[in-house]
């Protein structure tokens, strides 16, 4: 579980990176709008065309869904899974119950 863990602090400090740069390059702008990358441009940053990849190797039906889940805001993309695996490899706490504390003496008088 650790390893899970590890992977969603991961996935959702890319998210935190990527919607700080969504909100740099909003205050940047000087037409007043904000600015949104959906993850495929991220990925055509690195040269990878998930759009025509995904249109190419799924069936249509399939595809689509695909290409509207890249299409989301980057941040959005990579920080839901994030936190979704976060909760579910948090699993339960068990509560230790506190030890009895020691009787008290007798009072002798």
């Amino acid at each position: 579980m650790a390893i899970l863990r590890v992977i969603s602090v991961f996935l959702i400090v890319i998210a935190l990176m990527l919607l700080g740069a969504d909100v740099v390059s909003t205050l940047e702008q000087t037409g007043g709008g904000t600015v949104m990358r959906s993850f495929d441009r991220i990925l055509m940053l690195f040269g990878f065309d998930a759009g025509l990849w995904f249109a190419q190797k799924l069936p249509p039906q399939f595809a689509q869904v695909c290409i509207a889940i890249v299409s989301a805001p980057g941040w959005a993309v990579t920080g839901v899974p994030g936190a979704l695996l976060g909760f579910v490899s948090a699993g339960r706490s068990e509560r230790r119950s506190r030890p009895k504390p020691p009787p008290q003496p007798p009072i002798n008088r």
